[in-house]
């Protein structure tokens, strides 16, 4: 088969490689469609802390079920379906609670075992197991189900922060998903959605999600905006969609008395260690809570989602390119040029059909 393997830092190679066999209790998966995430481009450039080389990438997945030898499972040949990437062990504590993202011995497709920028992939017992396998509803093309994943990541941190019925939430960062933040936010109940970006053309971008207010730092006081917006009262919750914002007194001062922070991106080392006044935190009875990756339970609460029309995430799709052009696919990621690139069939149009 035809994969690409990422050798080295800033070394992908397109390969012919020995198709993998069906894993005891697990699937063979034929790709249809892989999403290419911000973190792919992180491993590409620099690496990550949880991959390992030589690595096929591609976390955000779905495709036909080539071969299933989980037949206790119910999954058979040429199913529809789309992939939790996180391969938990389903009995340590954080398992045991539901936090299977937490999971002390979690590997991950795409990161340590191998994912989806490839013709196949293999999906193991455990995953099957422990419910990492979402049948894609009819009608719900491959590709929109691939965006399941980065949606399921924003649910863990729009659960984790608690944003409800009422809130007017803050979203830094208006790229693919800083828009998936949006329209969640508004689904949840939200009463006003206000997005931040600096670049000017992901400014324009940011309208796919329709926020009620966009501010470009650059060219707008951030503060002056939002409380004038707010009246004067803070936003009460606050999604960190992107790397380049500070967690300081600054960006405490714009959170309503019990708002919320959720550090949805991790922080370059340089701003991983901030300075600030606990006593505002403490009076004010903010709360400051990290996000990573996602569970089980929410993969197959996003696709569902996304399969009832509640966020129209076809709007995000801003490039397809086929297997053989995917460094194409990685530049358009890494410019900034659009929103989201998927790894598809372009002649398909849909993700290789339905």
């Amino acid at each position: 088969m035809i994969a690409a393997v990422l050798e080295a830092p800033k070394k992908l190679a397109l390969q012919e490689i020995e198709t993998p066999e069906c894993p005891e209790g697990g699937l063979l998966l034929r790709m249809k469609a892989c999403s290419i995430c911000s973190t792919d481009l992180k491993m590409l450039n620099h690496g990550q802390k949880d991959l390992v080389y030589p690595r096929i990438l591609g976390h955000e997945i779905s495709g036909v079920i080539a071969e299933s030898r989980a037949e206790a499972s119910g999954l058979q040949e040429g199913e529809r379906v789309q992939i939790s990437p996180g391969i938990a062990c389903g009995s340590c504590i954080s398992c045991r609670r539901g936090a299977d993202n937490q999971c002390e011995n979690i590997q991950i497709i795409g990161f340590n075992r191998d994912g989806g920028f490839a013709e196949y992939i293999q999906v193991p017992k455990e995953s099957v197991r422990n419910g990492g396998i979402n049948l894609i509803p009819d009608g719900l093309s491959f590709e929109y189900a691939a965006l399941a994943e980065p949606l399921a990541c924003c649910l863990n941190g729009q659960q984790l922060s608690r944003v409800g019925e009422g809130d007017v939430v803050l979203i830094f960062g208006a790229g693919p998903a800083g828009c998936l933040h949006a329209m969640l936010a508004r689904s949840r109940g939200a009463s006003a959605v206000i997005m931040a970006e600096p670049l000017e053309r992901r400014v324009s971008l940011a309208r796919v999600s329709r926020p009620d207010v966009v501010i470009d730092p650059g060219e707008e006081d951030v503060r002056e905006r939002i409380m004038e917006f707010t009246d004067g009262w803070g936003v009460d919750a606050m999604m960190l969609a992107s790397r380049d914002v500070a967690v300081d007194e600054a960006l405490l001062s714009l959170l309503a008395p019990r708002g919320r922070i959720c550090l949805f991106s991790g922080l370059p080392e340089d701003q991983a260690y901030p300075n600030l006044n606990f006593n505002t935190v403490h009076y004010r009875e903010n709360l400051i809570t990290g996000s990573y990756g996602c569970t089980y339970v929410q993969n197959k609460e996003a696709i569902e989602l996304i399969a009832s029309g509640s966020l129209d995430v076809s709007r995000l799709i801003t490039k397809r390119v086929s297997l053989e052009e995917i460094e194409e696919g990685m530049e358009h990621a890494e410019k900034r040029e659009g929103l989201k690139a998927v790894v598809t069939d372009k002649s398909g149009g849909d993700g290789l059909g339905r």
